[in-house]
């Protein structure tokens, strides 16, 4: 391998590595919520008369990044400086009187990864197979470790906090930098594969992903009373149903947006999503349990991440990954037997060290899930969408129907920890992943296995 090709493989893993910084601060900053769909919430929840045009700019700004992958590195540059007005808000607290960037921030994050999954896709296809599938890992990872970073949300943005995001910050900007200082040596590497353009059907594919969020708009109490012909003040009463009602529009939606996208793309998307969902209550516990411990939380999900990235980019990986979403969900089932059905005790007795072993092992199997899909989906060049909006619409519409095994009785109050007294069905999720995992692991084999057989005939 020549000089030229190691600066751009080099360069190009470490641009995006960095840039991912602005997706950890935003999401370390704006919200405690555990692995947020943030590119399905790029799509606008309401439309105020007076921000339209605003309101929309993010939505747009997706749907552009999943058809120009082949300028990642701009990509890279406009997500990250979209991102900054949420990680400079803190120093200059003018930025939050401006309703208008709050909105168009929500585009920076989805960008960033939009164009992180285009270099793990060309990593991939160039042949450097070790660094494509570590990114690709990160894409998920880094948002794993903005969880711990936060912490729980009465402790967020602790002054220590803060220097972390400006940190992250900074390597951001020098990532997004770095993208477009390489470019030249990517353009003097042969072997750089060229951009492919979406074929019509997974281009449909993404379109209807990005644009299902909008449905939730048009689900409200009266709506959900008049089908389900129940009074509104029975509705009210219980308004996760009308969470989950949503969630299940958007998640039918998505799995009829996958179907298009093909058999392939279809198991790819919901097996990220299934670990994604199944993981989002324990990690949850396991982030709440060792709140008080910041050094000890970063540390066991940087450890969780690495490990994850580390045996996903092994040819093992299958294997590890099935394990640890198999280990994983027997842990859920232990910890649910072992507290009597109360997994706070965890957080109310301080355990912290169970509480780290749990964030590590949640964290290594997420990102061991999902780099699994990573190899053959680069080889039709699709990792951008069905990684991006197709995975990022089942896993909102999936959370959001979720809430409906997470009822509460009608007058206890709302806590959010209420997601869990149900570790069962998170554990399920986890198998689910696990038997999808396998299941095309299996077909492969034997389709290659026929295939070795027909040419040897």
């Amino acid at each position: 391998m020549s000089w030229g090709a190691d600066r751009s493989i080099v360069g190009t893993t470490l641009s995006a590595a960095l840039g991912l910084g602005a997706v950890v601060t935003f999401t370390a900053v704006r919200d405690t919520a555990i692995l947020r769909p943030l590119i399905a919430l790029a799509a606008p929840r309401s439309l105020p008369s007076d921000l339209v045009a605003v309101s929309l700019l993010p939505l747009v700004a997706v749907l552009a990044a999943v058809f120009l992958t082949r300028w990642w590195p701009w990509l890279l540059v406009a997500g990250v400086v979209l991102s900054l007005p949420t990680a400079l808000v803190h120093l200059l607290p003018d930025l939050g009187a401006h309703p208008s960037l709050s909105i168009i921030a929500l585009a920076g994050p989805p960008v960033v990864l939009l164009a992180v999954l285009t270099v793990a896709q060309d990593l991939l296809r160039r042949g450097a197979r070790v660094a494509g599938l570590v990114v690709l890992g990160l894409t998920v990872g880094t948002q794993l470790f903005a969880a711990s970073l936060a912490g729980a949300s009465w402790l967020m943005l602790t002054p220590g906090g803060l220097v972390w995001h400006l940190v992250l910050t900074a390597l951001s900007v020098a990532g997004a930098v770095l993208a477009v200082v390489t470019r030249s040596a990517r353009a003097q590497d042969p072997e750089w594969p060229e951009s492919r353009p979406l074929t019509p059907r997974f281009a449909a594919a993404a379109i209807l992903a990005v644009l299902l969020p909008m449905a939730l708009q048009a689900v409200d109490v009266v709506k959900v009373s008049e089908v389900l012909e129940l009074p509104v003040e029975s509705i009210g009463r219980h308004p996760d149903v009308v969470v989950a009602i949503g969630g299940l529009i958007v998640l039918v939606g998505g799995v009829v947006a996958c179907a298009i996208a093909g058999s392939r793309a279809f198991f790819a998307a919901a097996t990220s999503a299934s670990v994604q969902v199944g993981a989002m209550a324990p990690l949850l516990l396991a982030v709440y349990s060792v709140a008080f411990q910041p050094v000890l939380s970063w540390l066991a999900a940087a450890v969780g991440v690495a490990a994850g990235c580390l045996v996903g980019a092994t040819r093992w990986r299958v294997q590890f990954a099935v394990g640890g979403a198999v280990v994983s969900a027997l842990v859920l089932f232990i910890v649910d037997l072992g507290t009597g059905g109360v997994p706070e005790k965890l957080i109310d007795h301080d355990a912290v060290i169970p509480g780290a072993l749990l964030l590590a092992l949640l964290c290594a199997t997420v990102v061991a899930v999902i780099v699994t899909t990573g190899p053959r989906l680069a080889e039709e060049g699709v990792v951008v969408p069905v990684l991006g909006p197709l995975s990022s619409v089942l896993v909102l519409g999936g959370a959001g129907a979720m809430t409906a095994v997470g009822v509460r009785e009608q007058n206890a109050p709302s806590t959010r920890l209420e997601a869990v007294h149900h570790l069962g069905y998170s554990a399920g999720l986890l198998l689910l992943a696990a038997a999808l995992i396998a299941g095309i692991a299996g077909v492969e084999h034997l389709r290659s296995d026929s295939k070795r057989e027909a040419v040897s005939v």
